[in-house]
């Protein structure tokens, strides 16, 4: 029978320290205005193996006997739709420069003034609709390599953008909330 207790409906965050080298000491710098990317619409869990495959010969007949996984790699495809600076420097791999004088003020940025992968560690949060606190789903303290994916759409009530993200090692810890 279905649960809908364990469904994770809601939205969620994620935050990329980028450049630092080891895992932050505390929550606070994931919730720096320049790690955090904002709104989360959707997330999936990328999940790709490499798989060597061995087939037997049985009475003249190749079957698969066995097979092995070799690689895994684990990561995430973000569909994030809040645009701000983060999001900027993320979507043109660009370097922030001066406020303009003008009204209203603008602030500039010169696209391709930083590296195509954005590399760091990252929190990933996600909550459902039992509690506005703690989030339900939580991967965080893992490094990882950060890119764009896609186009920047803007539609006329949505923004979304996409973002890959390759996790790397340490690959952090996975919690799930407990719920009674």
């Amino acid at each position: 029978m279905n649960n809908p207790d364990l469904t994770l409906v809601g939205t969620g965050d994620f935050s990329l320290i980028q450049g630092a080298s080891t895992a932050p000491a505390s929550e606070i710098e994931y919730d720096d205005p320049l790690s955090i990317f904002g709104n989360v619409k959707e997330v999936t869990v990328l999940n790709e193996q490499e798989v060597k495959e061995h087939f037997g010969s049985y009475r003249g007949i190749r079957i698969l006997d066995r097979s092995t996984t070799t690689q895994v790699r684990k990561g995430y495809r973000i569909k994030l739709d809040e645009v701000d600076k983060r999001a900027i420097i993320a979507l043109f791999y660009a370097a922030q420069g001066a406020n303009t004088v003008s009204d209203p003020v603008y602030e500039t940025f010169t696209p391709f003034g930083q590296p195509q992968s954005l590399r760091g560690f990252a929190r990933l949060r996600l909550w459902d609709t039992t509690s506005e606190v703690n989030p339900r789903f939580l991967h965080k303290d893992f490094a990882c390599v950060v890119r764009f994916e896609g186009d920047l759409t803007l539609g006329d009530d949505f923004t979304d953008y996409e973002l890959k993200v390759d996790v790397l090692s340490p690959v952090g810890t996975v919690y799930l909330r407990k719920d009674a």
